[in-house]
């Protein structure tokens, strides 16, 4: 596991904790919000620039650098994905705090894909962050 991804994910338990106590939970609920549309204007940007806009291009969100994972199908209709480890899911695991990973890493998927074509049906029934096997990611045009 990258060390950078680790102090960046630590910081981040560090600085939600630190607002919700602070501030309350709806302080972390803000934040995200804020950070899911940003996801949202950039991926926008992304497919209008790149003139794509199809599932096969979401496959950039995975990367071997933070993801072990296998492909089940990937097209232009259709990409689908199992994740079976994420750095970030053990470093939030870790901190005993797999809730700020849900809301600040794992939610921003549907911004992504809300951005970039919200004509693509994205579907997620399973993720390494709630204690499941696998994270299960199913993009697919409508």
């Amino acid at each position: 596991m990258s060390k950078d991804i680790f102090n960046r994910d630590m910081l981040l338990v560090s600085a939600a904790r630190f607002l919700e106590e602070e501030y309350g939970e709806g302080a972390l609920e803000a934040l995200a919000e804020y950070k899911n549309a940003r996801n949202r204007e950039r991926w926008k940007e992304i497919a209008e620039e790149t003139g794509r806009s199809d599932p096969e291009y979401l496959f950039r969100l995975f990367t071997d650098r933070v993801h072990e994972y296998r492909v089940v199908r990937k097209s232009r209709e259709a990409l689908e994905v199992i994740v079976t480890r994420c750095a970030h899911a053990e470093n939030f695991q870790r901190f005993n705090a797999a809730d700020v990973g849900m809301k600040m890493i794992c939610m921003g998927d549907y911004a992504v894909v809300e951005g970039f074509n919200p004509d693509i049906r994205f579907r997620r029934p399973k993720t390494l962050m709630d204690g499941d096997e696998c994270c299960h990611f199913i993009f697919e045009l409508e």
